[in-house]
């Protein structure tokens, strides 16, 4: 009993971390900034999903975190960069190993699409192609009944579309006084 516990409470604390850590990606500013948060998130939802006994997901977020790592780095570097691009394929066949119905595809789909963005340079490809995955792992956390996880990512969802909008809206201001 008390190992249930012990490991429910973990399940619990791991999913808030991450909760918190992709909440706030879309608030901060810099490319590096949001890496980060994106890299913490991918640790703890990787540990969240084992603890649940999901291994496709946990096991994409590991990879996704390598990735992130790389991603990080890959505006310095070219090897960084083209190791970024190369761990998508990874992802994808990480999840196709795993496979385990739709919900599987859903996670493909979504760190196939995060990969991506993480790689981009310009920051507003990066993230529409965040939030766009975003909306498969909404997908994917309700069909596994993973309830931290999805209303980190409704939040996400919901302060990212709101950051692009304001991001907009100086960009324009911008123009108009240039």
């Amino acid at each position: 009993m008390s190992q249930f516990v012990f490991s429910d409470q973990l399940v619990t604390i791991t999913g808030l971390f991450a909760f918190v850590c992709l909440a706030t990606w879309p608030l901060f500013r810099s490319r590096h900034q949001i890496l980060l948060a994106q890299l913490g998130a991918g640790l703890a939802f990787a540990a969240h999903y084992a603890l649940m006994g999901l291994f496709a997901p946990s096991l994409l977020n590991i990879i996704g975190s390598a990735q992130t790592f790389a991603a990080i780095f890959a505006t310095q570097s070219r090897s960084f960069n083209r190791f970024g691009y190369g761990l998508i394929p990874v992802i994808v066949a990480g999840g196709i190993y795993f496979w385990n119905g739709p919900t599987s595809a859903l996670c493909i789909a979504a760190m196939a699409l995060i990969a991506l963005g993480r790689v981009q340079a310009n920051e507003w490809a990066m993230r529409i192609l965040i939030l766009v995955g975003g909306i498969f792992w909404s997908l994917h956390d309700f069909f596994v009944e993973s309830w931290i996880a999805l209303g980190a990512d409704v939040l996400s969802l919901a302060t990212g579309a709101t950051m692009l909008a304001r991001l907009a809206m100086q960009k324009q201001r911008h123009s108009v006084m240039a």
